[in-house]
């Protein structure tokens, strides 16, 4: 059954419910809040630092476009994937399979939906939290460019949404935490490497680059650069529909993967 139901007090609306589940995450999350967030946003500075100086240095300019200008939207987005594919991979096996956090949560008024899909809105609220910091410390750098920056959190909402919902395919597959390697190694890590995070998607071969065109990450890295850059591509209307509208349909399609995972 969906939703328990009870003969005393009324069923909760949707987005109560909704906003009980992300408030939980949340909740357990700030309780080591400062380790838990150190890597987030310490991670891809040193990156950008490490690496970018180094290639600025060489390259100089992409499309006439400072190479660390370049970087910053792709710094931006890995540091929103890599926390999202962990939490919704890894963190949804423990919930899962170890601490059986979600079997207390289904004696509540709580369905299969209501709990998967408010993790997908709580990854993407903490994605737009966090992308904030870097992208300040970004722009006082002088490497943002433009005003239009400040819409990079609703991006980075929107592409947690699709990155998440991976994680729970990834979650419907796997049989034991080992098998994660495939998921983070083999379709995360080749996501960020090829999705315009160092270079230009016309620099690797056409097939490849076609494929990365309509995978849910280049167009979310596209459409911040154009935000942070200012410089808006003939393509912006059909980028940004992508990234509004594709996170649904996939977090739909998670939800529905992973539900005999939770009711056998």
């Amino acid at each position: 059954m969906e939703i328990s139901q009870s003969t005393s007090k009324p069923v909760p609306s949707t987005f109560r419910r909704l906003m009980a589940v992300c408030y939980r995450h949340m909740t357990t999350y700030n309780r080591n809040f400062f380790t838990n967030s150190f890597g987030v946003v310490l991670e891809p500075l040193i990156f950008f630092m490490a690496v970018g100086w180094g290639l600025a240095s060489a390259i100089g300019s992409i499309d006439g476009v400072p190479y660390l200008v370049f970087l910053v939207p792709g710094q931006i987005m890995t540091s929103v994937v890599y926390s999202v594919a962990f939490e919704t991979s890894y963190g949804t096996y423990f919930r899962l399979e170890m601490d059986h956090n979600y079997d207390s949560m289904m004696v509540t008024p709580l369905g299969v939906s209501d709990i998967f899909w408010g993790e997908l809105l709580y990854v993407g609220v903490r994605a737009a939290f966090f992308s904030t910091i870097p992208l300040v410390i970004f722009g006082v750098w002088g490497l943002i460019l433009s005003p239009w920056a400040v819409l990079v959190p609703l991006v980075c909402f929107f592409t947690a949404i699709a990155i998440g919902s991976l994680g729970l395919f990834a979650n419907r597959l796997v049989k034991s935490l080992n098998q994660f390697n495939f998921f983070v190694s083999g379709l995360i890590a080749p996501l960020l490497f090829f999705s315009g995070t160092l270079f230009p998607i016309d620099k690797i071969p056409k097939a490849v680059a076609f494929v990365m065109a309509w995978m849910p990450l280049y167009p979310s890295i596209n459409l911040c650069r154009m935000l942070t850059t200012g410089h808006f591509q003939p393509e912006l209307w059909v980028t940004l529909v992508y990234v509004v509208l594709v996170p649904w349909p996939l977090g739909y399609l998670g939800v529905k993967c992973i539900r005999p995972k939770l009711i056998k």
